[in-house]
């Protein structure tokens, strides 16, 4: 945390790709300054650099962590950077804004873990932007009215397949559609849930990718048992003929919710005579936002973070589990 609410945000900002959107924000957070740009693509950077007056860009990630001034970190560069960002990031005292996933495997997963110990002062947070939609805020708000959730399903439909076949994604050895998108949906699901997972089974294809032979499977189904035997079912799926956007089901004892595409309906049994009640919601980039500002309020106003660090811990071994079972094609007990 800063020592006092005087003490300026100073920020480096890793990655302009989504990364410019988190500039953006940033510049526009209260007592906060944006010190470093860093990016590989030389053009993006002082385009940039140029548009919000930014002091200082690089190409050279330890100009920015090495730098005493700056305090937090942005990470939104490409995933297979983002485990030895973090790790020199919190070796040197800077607080973590990580886009997901955090890093690509369990062994990495525990190194930051054991690290994190150390630096019980920092904060560490991640931009699962439907944390912030505010159906799921209501959702978890209200969850301990819900009786007995049997039964959870997400639908990631990312309708850009051209990230995986023309861009950075498909050139990840161990890149996954699981870590890269059905993450999102995962995460509701285990806040909603509050409990832990016992058994995990993933399996997947690459149908619509079939004939580029190193991209990653663009489609996976993976499936969550719980302590409780309630079961959750979450799809992950890359190469979807679709424009972006998610899908959210929740069946409990006495009532069950549906989310799709900025509408939400609250549905009854039949024989309850009770009518479904409908709701429309604005999801926009305001709202896109609120993980960063509520992660630059933990640190310079000591907010709560949306997503506590064990949460975030345990989504991300919960989501590797499920790449490790897509992997070894058999069901993992934990």
């Amino acid at each position: 945390m800063l020592k006092n609410h005087r003490e300026k945000l100073v920020i480096g900002v890793i990655g302009l790709g989504v990364g410019a959107f988190h500039l953006s924000n940033s510049l526009n957070y209260k007592n906060c300054k944006v010190k470093y740009i860093c990016d590989i693509n030389k053009k993006k950077l002082f385009y940039y650099k140029k548009k919000f007056n930014i002091k200082y860009a690089t190409s050279n990630f330890d100009d920015v962590v090495n730098d005493k001034e700056i305090n937090t970190i942005i990470i939104a560069s490409n995933d297979k950077d983002h485990f030895y960002q973090i790790i020199k990031s919190l070796k040197n005292n800077k607080h973590v804004f990580i886009e997901k996933p955090m890093c690509l495997s369990l062994k990495d997963l525990k190194e930051i873990i054991k690290i994190k110990k150390n630096k019980p002062n920092l904060c560490i947070s991640s931009n699962l932007v439907l944390r912030a939609h505010p159906f799921f805020l209501k959702l978890i708000k209200e969850k301990k009215k819900l009786k007995k959730i049997y039964y959870l399903e997400g639908d990631y439909n990312y309708g850009r397949i051209d990230k995986l076949t023309k861009g950075w994604r498909g050139k990840i050895n161990d890149y996954s559609v699981i870590l890269g998108g059905g993450i999102h949906l995962i995460d509701l699901i285990l806040k909603l849930k509050g409990k832990n997972v016992k058994e995990i089974f993933t399996m997947s294809n690459k149908i619509i990718t079939n004939k580029f032979k190193n991209t990653p499977d663009d489609f996976a189904v993976s499936l969550l048992k719980f302590e409780d035997d309630s079961i959750a079912k979450i799809s992950s799926n890359f190469s979807s003929s679709t424009d972006h956007h998610h899908i959210f089901n929740l069946y409990s004892k006495d009532t069950s919710f549906f989310y799709k595409r900025d509408k939400s309906e609250q549905c009854f049994r039949e024989k309850d005579n009770k009518p479904k009640i409908e709701v429309k919601y604005n999801y926009d980039n305001k709202t896109k936002g609120q993980m960063l500002k509520n992660f630059l309020d933990a640190i310079s106003k000591k907010k709560k973070l949306m997503i506590s660090e064990n949460e975030l811990f345990y989504l991300m071994k919960i989501c590797l589990i499920l790449v490790e079972s897509q992997k070894k094609n058999k069901i993992i007990s934990l």
